[in-house]
């Protein structure tokens, strides 16, 4: 009996040890495949542009690197874009990466606790990107993205063509020339100015941004900020005054407030319009799209006289940068902090300079960078200006806007505008 029983032991340890063998090597396969991490990413790349093109590889060169990493993205149009956010942030529901700006973008979702800061990786990118290139993105002491381009939002693009047919081998160094220019182009048939002012942050970003520093000088905005000045200053409002002006004399296409900022790039490409006021971000798709390159000119908005600014000034921010949802942890998180890691390399920075795009890293422009980046290069090196909206607190932008919108369609004077902001910056003390 004792030996019936030791040989009924014995034969059920061989079968405990062989299923335990067997659960082992079915742990082991799994591990091997891999549990898929998925990270939902939303962005703005739409638009077929060199630069957002550069983007998408680095997004699928990532996933063919890291297999069992899938990132979920959702493209969405700018405008589009920035509406989504405001309404899913509202409600907690972002994404694990989402696309930032800096500034008054990036303030509401760091003070809501929405996306974490970057700091424990920020060492991946010790001798490429200067450290002065990651302030746009620095709340606080903190890191919450990591910068790719920087952006000038105020360049004067000119069809030099259509200019020497109008008398002007170079481009106008004064607003008062300036303002002869217009009058020319529009004698000639042409539209002088493609405007696309729809979604109202054309005016405020690519214009009075810089149109206002050329009056105030660049230490205005902090002292509104700070208490110490007003926009209700008689210089501002002389900046207002510039809108007002090109308004009333007809630089603009008609239907300036009911097109894009895209549609206003076609206008001056298939070269019905002489001159756009655009940012950086549409230097690599106008050269491209353009018949001659060679023929598209740029400089910066003239010298307005009687101005206490600077008039080699532009105003500049830091392109935009991918942030992480607060909520990512363990391999969610390592996966992400991965992501970024990968996203933001010496490749990203060579492609984006080959799209004729300044980069915040510190590397050799590559062979085939257009003249025409150089040039920018060369414009904006000298004095670089703070972006309204980058700078000011979203419900003052959200006047700003707006307001610039009434005062370019004649239903609000600048002197109005000027007091709706006052009193809208008087309300976030």
């Amino acid at each position: 009996m004792k030996r019936f029983l030791s040989k009924s032991m014995a034969l059920t340890m061989v079968m405990l040890l062989v299923l335990m063998a067997a659960c082992s090597n079915g742990d082991s396969s799994s591990e091997g495949d891999g549990e898929k991490v998925e990270l939902t990413f939303w962005n703005i790349w739409t638009e077929p542009s060199p630069q957002n093109e550069a983007s998408l590889k680095q997004v699928e060169k990532f996933e063919e690197e890291h297999p069992n990493i899938k990132i979920k993205q959702q493209n969405i149009p700018h405008d589009q874009f920035k509406v989504k956010v405001k309404t899913q942030a509202a409600g907690q529901q972002l994404p694990d990466l989402i696309q930032v700006w800096p500034g008054a973008e990036l303030t509401p979702l760091v003070d809501g606790e929405l996306i974490q800061p970057v700091d424990d990786i920020l060492s991946s990118w010790d001798g490429l990107i200067k450290e002065d290139q990651f302030a746009d993105y620095n709340v606080d002491g903190k890191q919450y993205a990591i910068p790719a381009n920087v952006t000038p939002t105020s360049l004067v693009y000119y069809n030099k063509k259509m200019l020497k047919d109008a008398g002007y081998d170079e481009f106008p160094k004064t607003y008062g020339e300036f303002k002869q220019l217009i009058e020319k182009l529009k004698g000639g048939g042409k539209i002088p100015i493609a405007l696309g002012n729809k979604a109202q942050w054309v005016l405020q970003s690519s214009y009075i941004s810089t149109i206002a520093d050329r009056m105030t000088g660049s230490d205005f905005l902090q002292a509104v900020k700070n208490g110490e000045k007003k926009f209700t200053d008689e210089k501002f409002i002389e900046a207002l005054k510039v809108i007002q002006e090109l308004s009333e004399m007809e630089a603009f296409n008609n239907d300036f407030n009911s097109i894009d900022n895209i549609q206003h790039r076609e206008l001056f490409i298939l070269e019905e319009a002489a001159m756009m006021i655009d940012g950086a971000w549409s230097l690599g798709p106008t050269l491209e799209a353009v018949e001659d390159p060679e023929n598209v000119g740029i400089a910066l908005f003239p010298e307005i006289e009687g101005g206490e600014g600077d008039p080699s000034a532009v105003s500049a921010v830091t392109g935009t940068g991918i942030a992480l949802n607060s909520e990512l942890e363990g391999e969610k998180l390592e996966a992400a902090q991965e992501f970024l890691k990968s996203f933001y390399d010496k490749e990203y920075y060579n492609d984006l300079m080959k799209a004729d795009i300044l980069v915040a890293a510190d590397i050799e422009p590559p062979e085939g960078v257009s003249p025409q980046l150089k040039h920018v290069s060369e414009l904006t090196s000298k004095k670089i200006t703070p972006v309204y909206d980058a700078s000011l607190p979203v419900e003052v932008t959200d006047v700003l806007n707006s307001g610039l919108q009434e005062v370019s369609l004649g239903t609000m004077t600048p002197e109005q505008l000027a007091e709706k902001l006052q009193a809208a910056m008087e309300k976030q003390k």
